[in-house]
Parts: structure tokens; C-alpha cells; sequence
């Protein structure tokens, strides 16, 4: 279905959203700037992004709670616990959003902006009443309004097209962190453009100090009898330098009475893999993610690298995926509907198959589930006879410890034909 199709409505007096102001640089930050500490703290979204560890946590952040499955409950009575339905909003959430987007996609997208510029919008397309289509929406086209009797609403304005007006349960919000008049928004980037702003500084330099091709810088020493005898010698051994990295040549003819000496290009004395590092460390608290899923080994080892793990399934998927779940359930359900969504962290939680194969055993061996539901762990079809739960037979009260069963016999009781 063509997006020509959403309802417009009328115009309306607004408070228009407050959105952080991008402050335009007009060029790379010299080297100057980054030795003086005259560097310009501002940062272009775009320029944020070039910078790794920032493409990675916003691409990893986005990806995982885009693939993340989402279920759909209803729930029941206190003491009979919610149950799990096949609702059709659960194939438009994680199998096609509509007839041209993949779920993964359109979710990736609206994550993307969240993590990215602050917020991600989706337009929610209903028939009869019901949800039927999800589409993207580009954050610089939509704008958060809210009317004089404190309604907010959102204007839509795709290229080359009309503006057009929804009412806020028509569109699913996502925001990075609501200010308190609710239709402003905090940006990460835009937030710490400081911290960003190092790590550009950092990599401009590198890339100031090291030249084109590789050349760190030098300096020439030799008998030079004038100045531009002494530039020219410096342009032919800046043309040899070049030629001989790009051909592999390792060594480099110098006259006799003439010397190169480094400027300081060794990044570990200049102090250059450190700030990288903490650039990394930098970016990882801003997203709340443990350096290791920014590719951050620094301080990994086999035992820490596991409890990260369970870090950002605790302290950072968790409130996201809680805050998603809500929006999406009062934006597709409505409020008060006994019906709503949830994110199923599983997947992620799963360690090593050896440890979840013996929780599950156990689990199956104290009564807690059934063989076939811990078969479903696995994502396996369940068998015949699988849904009877099992304990062990030395398993009784405490009271009764010492208590022979009913019905059980002795020796020399009845039945017993031993003389």
C-alpha cells in the first residue's frame, strides 16, 4: 500500500519541537587545533558517524534489537499466567511490516535513528481498526508537535509531497531519552560532541602526522649551502620515501653527509593507541554497551568477557526492550487492551550448550518443566508423552525422611515365601 494513502488532517496551532542545533563545521580540525586544545567541540551527525566506534555502536544497537523476536500475550487472571497467542500483528512485527519492507528492516531503520539522531518514528497503517503496515519514517521530514490543549501530534513531510498531520497513536516513538516537555528529544551524538569530537581530533592527526602514503614526517640534515637547495633535497626524498613504500622497498639510499631524522611518529610514544582506546571507552559509556561489542579487547579475558555478556542483557538491552515493548504495545493495542508485547531475550541469554543443556536437564529432573518445553529451548518439535513433568523418585518431605511408603512390604511380611 502507497503512503499516499494516510489520513490527513486539518492544521492546528502548535509548540513545536525543540530539537538540538547542529552546528556545521566547515572543514577538518587542524593539527594546530588538536596541540593548542583550540578544537572545536561541535560535531556533525555525519562527521559522528565516520568515527568507528560510533557507526559500530549505533550499527550493533540497532541490528540486535531489530533481529530480537517479539511475542504477543494476553493476559489472563491472576494465578493462571499470561498466555502466549498468534496475534497477526506478531507476523507484521517480525516477518514483513509491509509489502515491500522486511520487519528487520523497517525496525533497523527507526533503531538506527534512535541511537542515531535521537529518534525513530514508524507509521502504523490500520484497517477496520487493526494494524496491517508498518513504514519508516525519515526523522528530518517529521517533526513532534503538540496542539494548545497539550495533544501531541506528528507532521510529515515526504520529498516532493504535501504535509501531512497524524495523531500520536498512529505513529510509534522511539527516543534515545524524552525531555520533560515530551516532544523534545536528547541526541547521543549531539549530547557528548565533545568526546566525539577527540576521537576525530585524534584521527586527524594521525592522519596529519603520517602523510599520504604512509611517510611519517622527517627531518632532512645535510650541507645545504641555501635554503632552496635544502627544499628541493626535501621534495626528492619526500618523492623517493613515497616511491619506495609503494614499491616495498624497505631501505632508501641517503647521500653521504646526510641524515633523516623522525619527528616522533611512533604511536605508542605519541600516545596515539591510547587515546583510540579511550575514544573507544568513551562512545561505550555513552551507549551504555561494554567495550567488548565495540571490538574493545583491551581489558577482555575468557572469564570477563561472559559477565559482559550478561551486562548488556541486564543493563542495556533491558530497559530498551522494556521501554520499546511498552510503546509498541499502547501504540498497536491501545491502552488497556489485555493483550501486549514482549521482547524475547532467550537467544542472547544462551551461553555455553554444555551449561544449558545440564540447567535444562535439571530443570526437567525437579519438576519445574516438562521434556517438551525444554525441547522448545532448543527449538525443537516436541514428542509423544513429553508434556508429563518428572522428579526424582528419592525426593521427598523432610518430615517424612525415615517413614517407610504406604503399601510397601518388609521382610518376612506377606507374600514372602522365604523360610
Amino acid at each position: 500500500m502507497k503512503l499516499g494513502l494516510f489520513r490527513r488532517r486539518g492544521a492546528a496551532p502548535a509548540i513545536i519541537e525543540g530539537r538540538a542545533q547542529v552546528v556545521v563545521d566547515p572543514g577538518l580540525t587542524r593539527l594546530m587545533d588538536a596541540i593548542n586544545g583550540g578544537a572545536n567541540a561541535s560535531v556533525t551527525f555525519n562527521e559522528a558517524m565516520s568515527l568507528p566506534a560510533v557507526f559500530a555502536a549505533n550499527t550493533f544497537l540497532a541490528s540486535t534489537l531489530a533481529a530480537l523476536p517479539i511475542q504477543v500475550f494476553e493476559r489472563r487472571p491472576q494465578g493462571e499466567g499470561d498466555k502466549l497467542i498468534d496475534h497477526p500483528i506478531r507476523g507484521v512485527l517480525n516477518d514483513a511490516a509491509n509489502d515491500g519492507m522486511t520487519a528487520f528492516d523497517v525496525r533497523q531503520i527507526a533503531h538506527g535513528e534512535q541511537f542515531g539522531q535521537g529518534r525513530g518514528y514508524i507509521y502504523v497503517e490500520r484497517q477496520g481498526g487493526e494494524p496491517v503496515n508498518l513504514f519508516p519514517m525519515e526523522y528530518d521530514a517529521t517533526h513532534v508537535l503538540r496542539t494548545g490543549a497539550g495533544r501531541v501530534y506528528y507532521s510529515y513531510t515526504r520529498t516532493g509531497a504535501s504535509q501531512v498531520q497524524y495523531a500520536a497513536p498512529e505513529v510509534i516513538d522511539l527516543a534515545f531519552r524524552r525531555r520533560a516537555d515530551w516532544i523534545s528529544s536528547d541526541c547521543p551524538v549531539l549530547k557528548c560532541a565533545a568526546a566525539i569530537r577527540q576521537g576525530l581530533n585524534a584521527e586527524n592527526y594521525a592522519l596529519t602526522v603520517f602523510g599520504k602514503n604512509g611517510v611519517p614526517p622527517y627531518t632532512l640534515e645535510g650541507p645545504f649551502p641555501d635554503g632552496a637547495t635544502a627544499e628541493r633535497a626535501a621534495v626528492d626524498v619526500t618523492k623517493a620515501a613515497g616511491k619506495a613504500a609503494a614499491n616495498g622497498r624497505p631501505i632508501m639510499p641517503i647521500p653521504v653527509g646526510h641524515q633523516l631524522k623522525r619527528l616522533g611518529d611512533d604511536p605508542e610514544k605519541m600516545q596515539l593507541t591510547a587515546v583510540q582506546v579511550f575514544v573507544v571507552q568513551q562512545v561505550a559509556r555513552i551507549y551504555g554497551l561494554p567495550p567488548v561489542f565495540l571490538q574493545d579487547l583491551s581489558t577482555g579475558t575468557f572469564a570477563n568477557v561472559e559477565q559482559q555478556d550478561l551486562h548488556l542483557i541486564k543493563h542495556t538491552l533491558g530497559p530498551r526492550v522494556a521501554q520499546i515493548a511498552q510503546e509498541l504495545t499502547l501504540k498497536l493495542f491501545g491502552r488497556g487492551s489485555q493483550n501486549y508485547l514482549k521482547f524475547d531475550l532467550d537467544a542472547l541469554a544462551r551461553g555455553i550448550l554444555k551449561d544449558r543443556v545440564e540447567a535444562i536437564a535439571r530443570g526437567i529432573a525437579s519438576g519445574q518443566f516438562t521434556q517438551n518445553e525444554g525441547r522448545e529451548f532448543h527449538g525443537l518439535a516436541p514428542v509423544e508423552c513429553g508434556d508429563r513433568t518428572f522428579i526424582q523418585s528419592g525426593t521427598v518431605p523432610i518430615d517424612q525422611m525415615g517413614e517407610p511408603d504406604d503399601g510397601a512390604q518388609t521382610d518376612g511380611g506377606e507374600g514372602d515365601d522365604t523360610e
